[in-house]
């Protein structure tokens, strides 16, 4: 995969997060999030998938279905179907489970955008029967709330962090400025 198609990749997958967090529209979250995870799919790779990611991730019994996905998104039947005209509407697993095998498949080919970043660890703190740390700190105990609740979580977090002050050049303001910054106030020329 080319450093521009990770790049086009990354942002589509920000607006899919996006898009699920506001639950304004599942279905095209849907097929967004079966797009993304079918585009970042490693085309020619015989080994298993998941044992890119880390060990803890590979075991842990919540992320089942994350499993399971990101195989069948691997698999030589899921690309058979790629250029026929049969939606993947059908297949089983919420975004979320797409999603996270599209984070999954670019964590390793680029760094994550604000958005990833974010979506990873709400998804691990919802599925994960053993989440990381940082995902506890960041979004409390949401495994045993209505979705509904989880994906508000994910939309104020996301809010959170994308609502610092902008700079010119990047959709990703507080995180990774694309220039330095300056000790210019508001009214002063430069």
């Amino acid at each position: 995969m080319s450093k521009r198609s990770s790049i086009t990749d990354m942002r589509m997958l920000g607006r899919a997060v996006r898009l699920l967090f506001s639950r304004l529209d599942p279905e095209r979250a849907h097929a967004l999030a079966q797009e993304i995870a079918r585009t970042t799919a490693a085309q020619d790779s015989a080994e298993d998938p998941v044992r890119s990611w880390e060990p803890q991730w590979q075991l842990d019994r919540g992320l089942g279905r994350a499993r399971r996905l990101q195989r069948l998104v691997h698999s030589p039947a899921w690309r058979s179907h790629e250029n026929t005209d049969t939606p993947h509407r059908h297949l089983p697993g919420h975004a979320a489970d797409f999603l996270f095998a599209a984070v999954m498949n670019l964590a390793h080919q680029m760094p994550l955008s604000d958005e990833a970043h974010i979506f990873r660890l709400w998804y691990l703190a919802v599925r994960a029967t053993c989440p990381p740390e940082n995902a506890r700190r960041l979004f409390g105990e949401l495994r045993h709330l209505p979705a509904h609740q989880q994906l508000a979580a994910g939309a104020r977090m996301l809010a959170a962090v994308t609502s610092g002050p902008s700079f010119e050049g990047t959709s990703h303001p507080r995180l990774s400025p694309q220039r330095p910054l300056t000790n210019h106030t508001v009214g002063e020329s430069g």
